[in-house]
């Protein structure tokens, strides 16, 4: 099965999981088979893999390997798979984190990541990205650093207009109309009426 893909991009709690979860929900009511690939954050503090301002090449590695396995596996069985943290928000938070440490990765490293994140985004048939509204407060138990969120937030936007990756950016403002196109092109390019 060839499963959709859509990445879901954009520093903490800036409602990424929310529009996951209303999407699957719209799609699953027309009969569409979903499936979620969720943050591996929790893993990642369990297994003791550094993370946020502490994000390592090798810590950034583990993320978009997570991530990609977890979507191949969702693709044998889902027509859809949502992707809340594409592999894309793993080299922007990495990017976030040695610029808040002000300790560059080698150029042999960076390559790396990018050509891992470049060679695997035509996987995703849509990309969205949040914008930081800094006016919304924070969900329970989320890192309130200010400085890194926005710091994610600069690093994710230069890398979608540097990379020039198409995307539609999530807003609440935006939200309703995005929710209702997106679901709109996912049922038209399925063939659901």
């Amino acid at each position: 099965m060839n499963a959709l893909i859509v990445g879901v991009a954009g520093t903490h709690s800036t409602g990424k999981s929310t529009f996951c979860e209303e999407l699957k929900h719209t799609l699953e009511a027309k009969g569409v088979k979903v499936a979620t690939i969720p943050s591996f954050g929790r893993l990642a503090v369990e297994q003791g893999i550094p993370l946020l301002t502490q994000h390592t090449y090798d810590s950034t590695m583990w993320f978009i390997d997570r991530t990609l396995e977890a979507q191949g596996l969702a693709c044998s069985s889902a027509e859809v798979v949502l992707v809340d943290r594409p592999i894309l928000d793993a080299l922007a938070y990495w990017n976030a984190a040695t610029d808040y440490r002000q300790a560059p990765a080698s150029t042999g490293e960076t390559e790396r990541v990018y050509a891992l994140v470049s060679g695997r985004l035509q996987e995703y048939c849509a990309i969205v990205a949040t914008k930081l509204d800094t006016s919304i407060p924070l969900g329970p138990k989320r890192d309130n650093n200010l400085l890194f969120r926005e710091l994610v937030d600069s690093h994710l936007h230069r890398l979608l207009e540097s990379q020039a990756i198409s995307h539609q950016l999530l807003t609440p403002a935006a939200k309703g109309s995005l929710m209702s196109s997106l679901s709109n092109q996912l049922l038209s390019q399925l063939g659901y009426k």
